[in-house]
């Protein structure tokens, strides 16, 4: 089973939010816009389960197998 990262909120402006991931051989970053769509910053750990939420916004991501 491949890792799960919880990613951390590092700034959200009410228009875009800025998550990362705080594992130190990761370091994944992307910013998930509230009107749709996400914009990958930094891939990181591309197998590693990334998960993350603020307040009633939620998201995860994965690899299709």
């Amino acid at each position: 089973m491949d890792a799960v990262h919880v990613l951390n909120v590092e700034s959200d402006n009410g228009h875009e939010i800025l998550f990362v991931c705080p594992e130190t051989e990761c370091q994944r970053r992307l910013v998930l816009k509230r009107s749709g769509g996400m914009v990958v910053i930094d891939r990181g750990d591309f197998y590693a389960r990334h998960v993350g939420a603020t307040g009633p916004l939620s998201m995860t991501s994965g690899v299709a197998q």
